[in-house]
């Protein structure tokens, strides 16, 4: 009798050591399902920055930042959306397209955010063209991951960063849609007076005047002379997410090599007459309202596994006129297979 409380102090403690070992173990196995199974990018958005195109908000960690990109799952090869360079730059710029995807086609969708744009980091960082078709590589091999390369849709200067993709990995671009693309005509420094006139050149200055250069005001009056043809009243929604994108912290970062044409490769027309993937290029033809000029067009035009498409729109046709510019995407992917270069 004497024994027994010792005996079942014995016990306990034993019931009680396996039971702080159980739960030790639990809470181990559990932080294990969670780090196994935890998102590599953030769970929200680190921004107030509302969604831009009525599609789920995702986030991948590269490098030392997190990007961000928009999806709808779907059925067959992807379609993969990629918006420009400027001072307001998002996928918003995309937004038409996406809308005429979204009702007409079952397909995968993928729009990305450049690092230093919309949702994603803006990191204190030098913003070159291989930064960013690095982004563009990572997101095509790690995330979109398609057998056969999937289609992409680029406007500007994001249309140049992937042709530059597609020539040096045609695993991961079938076919390429250039809207208004970068590197075909002038020099960078040339093409970037039109924002210049926007944001003052000088050293420092882009910055300290940034955000009254990026009030509704600015950026109305900007578009009325820059990018729209005056038969198409700039867009509300157009001018409104620009000034929200240009008020997160870090929005003026990109401006010094945007503005100094750093950011303009300087073999893009090469990157364009190497491609061997169908390309399709679709600009506007009012000689005021647009950003880029097309002197080189006509050698790359003449190969094979190139449509051009123009309209009398400004530096934005699938704005101005979507339902044409996804007339003219659907025919070109629906025979893109037969449109192989015959060249090197």
């Amino acid at each position: 009798m004497e024994n027994k409380p010792k005996e079942q102090g014995k016990s306990k403690l034993a019931t009680a050591r396996s039971a702080a070992i159980g739960l030790t173990a639990a809470a181990a196995a559990a932080y294990g399902v969670y780090l196994w199974g935890r998102p590599r990018g953030r769970p929200r958005p680190v921004t107030e920055l509302p969604n831009a195109l009525n599609l789920r908000l995702n986030y991948v960690s590269w490098r030392d930042a997190h990007y961000a990109y928009y999806s709808r799952p779907g059925v067959g090869r992807p379609v993969v959306f990629v918006h420009s360079i400027n001072a307001v730059a998002s996928a918003h710029e995309m937004r038409p397209l996406v809308r005429q995807f979204q009702r007409e086609t079952r397909r995968p969708l993928l729009a990305l955010e450049w690092v230093g744009f919309g949702h994603s980091d803006r990191p204190d960082i030098p913003y070159t063209p291989e930064l960013l078709e690095s982004q563009l590589q990572h997101f095509l091999s790690r995330v979109v991951h398609y057998e056969g390369g999937a289609d992409v849709l680029g406007l500007s200067l994001g249309a140049t960063y992937a042709a530059e993709v597609a020539r040096r990995r045609p695993d991961l671009i079938r076919s390429l849609v250039a809207i208004e693309p970068s590197g075909l005509g002038q020099e960078p420094e040339e093409i970037g007076k039109g924002w210049a006139r926007l944001l003052f050149t000088l050293p420092g200055v882009q910055r300290a005047f940034f955000e009254r250069l990026t009030t509704p005001e600015a950026l109305q009056k900007f578009a009325r002379h820059n990018l729209f043809s005056d038969e198409f009243p700039v867009p509300d929604e157009y001018v409104e997410y620009g000034v929200e994108t240009a008020r997160i912290e870090g929005a003026a970062r990109p401006l010094d090599e945007f503005l100094n044409g750093r950011l303009f490769p300087r073999d893009a027309r090469e990157s364009f007459l190497r491609l061997r993937q169908p390309l399709l290029i679709v600009h506007g033809t009012v000689g005021d309202r647009r950003m880029e000029s097309y002197t080189e067009l006509p050698e790359i035009s003449a190969r094979g596994n190139v449509e051009t498409v123009t309209l009398a729109t400004g530096a934005l046709p699938h704005w101005e006129r979507p339902g044409e510019v996804m007339d003219s995407i659907t025919n070109f992917l629906a025979h893109a297979d037969e449109m192989i270069s015959a060249e090197p």
